[in-house]
């Protein structure tokens, strides 16, 4: 009984380390997407709102994009104006992105850790259980797809409903300060980035996770009919006696 609670404990978290390793893939995707960053430039007229050009916009956003994959503490995105280099954000929005920096690493070692935990666990279980063992990951790979479906489901129809009160949520759960309540008129930061953006960004990470989930699920379905199908070959060509 122990050891059977112990596989089945093991199993969930293979099949929980799917869903979460889709979903922060699709995060760091677009964490690092520059045209995402220059689809919501174009989209949203952030020209306008902000007196920037899209060149001078599509830089700050490249800056902001290295910034996230790097060793630097504090933002310092700086763009040319009238022959005239100065830094874009003041300093209560370059904190905020301190700590947003701080919650992408965080972001960045869970998909980590995922990943991980999904290779050693088919890696050691077909090492140690040989052929038998491509049964269970397909079953396990089966329910994490259909989990992910699930919970990236729920998330796109809250966020289709109720995005702003959810995206607010996720502030005061991720971070303990007030850093993040800025000035819509006078930030660049909220300007650059509205909701409307990061509400299109959700949906995009959701629609790349579900497509991936039914991915792997469409793909298993195939490896089944085609060894299926050379089950029936092999039969066929088999020697009948009697």
């Amino acid at each position: 009984m122990y050891r059977i609670s112990i596989n089945r404990t093991i199993g969930a978290l293979f099949v929980a380390a799917l869903a979460v390793f889709l979903v922060t893939s699709n995060v760091r995707l677009a964490m690092n997407s520059l045209s995402l960053y220059e689809y919501g430039f174009r989209h949203y007229k952030v020209d306008a709102a902000t007196g920037l050009s899209l060149e001078q916009l599509s830089e700050a956003g490249r800056q902001l994009r290295d910034y996230f994959n790097s060793s630097e503490q504090l933002l310092d995105v700086r763009i040319t104006v009238d022959n005239t280099t100065r830094s874009l954000f003041v300093e209560r929005e370059i904190l905020h992105m301190r700590d947003v920096k701080v919650l992408v690493w965080k972001v960045y070692r869970v998909q980590e850790g995922a990943f991980v935990y999904l290779f050693l666990f088919v890696t050691l279980g077909f090492f140690i259980l040989g052929s038998n063992f491509g049964g269970r990951v397909r079953r396990l790979l089966i329910i994490g797809s259909i989990v992910t479906l699930v919970f990236v489901g729920a998330v796109a129809a809250v966020s289709l409903l109720a995005f702003g009160p959810l995206f607010l949520l996720f502030h005061f759960a991720s971070f303990s300060n007030d850093l993040w309540q800025l000035d819509p008129y006078s930030s660049y930061l909220l300007r650059m980035f509205p909701d409307g953006f990061w509400r299109d960004a959700t949906l995009l990470i959701g629609v790349a996770s579900v497509a991936e989930a039914l991915g792997i699920m469409l793909l298993l379905a195939i490896m089944e009919w085609w060894h299926r199908w050379r089950m029936r070959v092999a039969r066929s060509k088999a020697p009948q006696f009697g």
